[in-house]
């Protein structure tokens, strides 16, 4: 008989973190589950380690492609109804698929395929909070469901950890996984599509420890490109494109919503071509974010770059950088 839930834990060069991941899940009080350890190319005894566990956990190895090729590869293998994530850094309390099961037990009849709870940080002394807090969701009850999670998400996904989700298998073939052209974001992505098929219900406590050590340490490697600011960009760009696709059938608010979304991103790298005086780029980079969506701030922004561009530059070094709110 199949198990009901398939835990799939995401991995990369992180033998001394996962045994914590793994054992958080084999601690669970529901106990209906498989645990999948989807390994990206680690070098560092990882397959080892799981091996050890024996037929508790199966292991899945490719060679480094990225995160979203990898939770790809896991879900084809993947044998439960209900998948759930987990990253190697991260861990779970005992009872967190036990309180998902009573919420989606709860809402069963309003179309809830996925649950996400609270989290809590740590290892980072700036961010001793949890999830919910850091990001402005206030939820009252301990159990409930999330009110157009399409316009929420459209207007950030921040706050949903794909670490605290658990979501029917169906649904996440049916949207078709991951993106794996984003190696950043690809969460953010992936909550968004899932919404345009299922609603969200949700457990207000913090059953999930998300690491949150500062990004010099834990962006190395092959991560360490997530600490560049272009990199971030082209990423974000990516994700509202698609997203503009398929909002096409949505509501105007929607729509609208990922419009200055893509002017924000545009107009985020015309300031980082500015700072670099790379002013022509920075002009192309603000006639796409006009067109998108056309402000006050952004259209003095577009004249000055033309009129002169050294003084763009120096307002935007004087006010912060690259951010598309400096200026």
């Amino acid at each position: 008989m199949n198990p009901r839930v398939s835990v799939i834990i995401a991995t990369y060069n992180r033998a001394h973190l996962l045994k914590t991941a793994i054992d958080s899940v084999l601690t669970q009080t529901y106990t209906d589950y498989e645990v999948i350890v989807a390994d990206d190319g680690s070098s560092d005894g990882t397959e080892e380690l799981v091996r050890s566990y024996g037929d508790r956990v199966r292991y899945l190895y490719q060679e480094n492609q990225g995160k979203s090729v990898m939770l790809n590869k896991a879900l084809t293998k993947a044998a439960g109804e209900w998948i759930a994530f987990l990253d190697s850094d991260d861990y779970w309390l005992p009872e967190k698929l036990e309180w998902q099961f009573r919420s989606i037990e709860q809402f069963k009849e309003q179309n809830c395929g996925a649950c996400f709870t609270n989290g809590q940080f740590v290892n980072n002394p700036h961010m001793d909070t949890t999830l919910f807090e850091f990001y402005g969701r206030t939820y009252e009850p301990t159990i409930g469901i999330l009110p157009n999670p399409i316009r929420t998400f459209a207007e950030s996904p921040a706050g949903v950890s794909v670490v605290t989700l658990l979501c029917r298998a169906d649904l996440i073939r049916q949207i078709g996984g991951f993106d794996p052209g984003l190696r950043f974001t690809e969460d953010y992505d992936f909550v968004f599509r899932l919404s345009l098929v299922t609603n969200y219900c949700y457990v207000n406590l913090p059953l999930a420890i998300v690491d949150r050590t500062v990004a010099s340490v834990r962006h190395t490697g092959v991560s360490a490109i997530w600490d560049r600011v272009d990199f971030r960009l082209d990423c974000e760009q990516r994700r509202y494109e698609k997203w503009l696709q398929l909002a096409e059938q949505l509501p105007s608010d929607v729509r609208r919503t990922i419009l200055r979304q893509l002017r924000a991103v545009h107009s985020g790298k015309a300031n980082l071509f500015l700072t670099k005086e790379e002013y022509e780029m920075a002009q192309r980079e603000l006639s796409v974010a006009v067109k998108y969506q056309p402000t006050m701030n952004l259209l003095a922004k577009w004249i000055l770059s033309r009129i002169s561009p050294r003084i763009a530059r120096g307002l935007v070094v004087k006010r912060g950088g690259f951010s598309p709110e400096v200026f």
